[in-house]
């Protein structure tokens, strides 16, 4: 099996991720508690997509715009749609990043950290200080993910997840899809 068969038959756990995350922000207004105490705060933005990749002829829907309504995400769920990409802002302590998260192969279309102070007509150790504020600041934001994503993956595995995570997921998307 190559490295591509390994990645096309892996493609569904970030697909899982993300609406495992829309499900956990949803849920707690937002607030989600990572092992190790930190609290990270998510909501799903104004951009989404969702896909049925596996049919002869693919079925995409998208949802994108300032004032978009994901509830139709959450039908297109129903339908069997997985979420293919996301644009989802995450907050920790007075940081906000936005971030577009491609689900099959679990990589990101962009990462937008906080704004750092403008440089000033300084000398070379004043660039080399902004440089090293810019790379602290994503690393912090691919922390964050890493932190959500290993805490999905330790319930993905889990016994728990079968009884008690993927109910309450199912219950979720079929919920609120009822009250359109």
């Amino acid at each position: 099996m190559d490295f591509l068969d390994i990645l096309r038959e892996k493609a569904f756990l970030g697909r899982e991720f993300l609406t495992w995350l829309w499900f956990k922000s949803e849920q707690t207004g937002g607030a989600i508690e990572v092992p190790g105490g930190k609290t990270v705060e998510v909501v799903f933005n104004d951009r989404m997509t969702l896909d049925l990749t596996d049919v002869d002829t693919p079925q995409t829907v998208s949802i994108k715009g300032e004032f978009s309504e994901l509830r139709e995400g959450l039908a297109a769920i129903r339908e069997g749609k997985k979420i293919e990409e996301a644009r989802i802002s995450l907050k920790s302590a007075d940081n906000e990043y936005s971030v577009i998260i491609k689900g099959s192969w679990f990589s990101f279309g962009s990462l937008r950290t906080p704004r750092t102070a403008p440089l000033e007509e300084g000398g070379e150790e004043d660039i080399e200080g902004a440089f090293l504020e810019k790379v602290g600041l994503i690393e912090e934001g691919l922390g964050l993910i890493d932190s959500l994503f290993s805490y999905f993956i330790s319930l993905r595995i889990s016994d728990d997840w079968e009884v008690g995570e993927l109910p309450k997921i199912r219950k979720w998307a079929s919920y609120d899809a009822a009250n359109l």
